[in-house]
C-alpha cells in the first residue's frame, strides 16, 4: 500500500515538475576575497556568485556547492548551506567558502604561466532544493582574460 502511494505521489510531482516549465538560472562570479583562516596548504576564499532567474516567478533554493576547474584540472570547491530566494526575473548574489590548496595551485601553475593572458574555466555544481522540489545543476564554462 505504502509503495503504490509513494510510487503514485512521485508521479505526480514529476509530472508537475515537467509542467512548471522551469528555465535553468544563470551563475556568474561576481567576487572573490580572502576568509578565514588560511596555511600554507590550505587556502580559504569568500566567492560571490551572482545567481540571475530568468523564469516569472521566485526561486529559492538551500545552498550550493561547485567545483571550479581551470585548464581542464579541479582548482577548487566550495559550499554553503545557507538559504536565498532569487526573485522572478531577477538576481541575488550567493556568497560561499571555497577551498584551495596548494597542491592544486602547483598543478595549476605551468598552465597558467604559459596560458597566452587566458584560462579556460568550467563551474560545475548544484543548487540544493530549488522550491522544495529537486536540486538544480550549474555548469558554466568561458575564458577569463588574465590581461587588460
Amino acid at each position: 500500500m505504502f509503495k503504490r502511494l509513494f510510487a503514485a505521489l512521485l508521479v505526480v510531482t514529476l509530472a508537475a515538475c515537467s509542467t512548471l516549465g522551469l528555465k535553468k538560472p544563470e551563475v556568474s562570479l561576481s567576487d572573490i576575497k580572502p576568509a578565514g583562516k588560511s596555511t600554507l596548504f590550505e587556502q580559504n576564499f569568500d566567492v560571490a556568485l551572482r545567481v540571475s532567474n530568468p523564469n516569472a516567478f521566485a526561486l529559492s533554493g538551500r545552498g550550493m556547492n561547485f567545483t571550479l576547474f581551470v585548464n581542464g584540472d579541479k582548482l577548487a570547491d566550495g559550499a554553503s548551506n545557507q538559504a536565498f530566494e532569487v526573485p522572478a526575473g531577477g538576481s541575488a548574489v550567493v556568497t560561499l567558502r571555497m577551498r584551495t590548496s596548494l597542491a592544486d595551485w602547483l598543478r595549476q601553475a605551468g598552465s597558467l604561466l604559459s596560458s597566452g593572458g587566458g584560462v579556460d574555466y568550467r563551474l560545475q555544481g548544484r543548487i540544493n532544493d530549488v522550491n522544495g522540489l529537486a536540486d538544480l545543476p550549474i555548469d558554466r564554462s568561458g575564458r577569463w582574460s588574465l590581461t587588460r
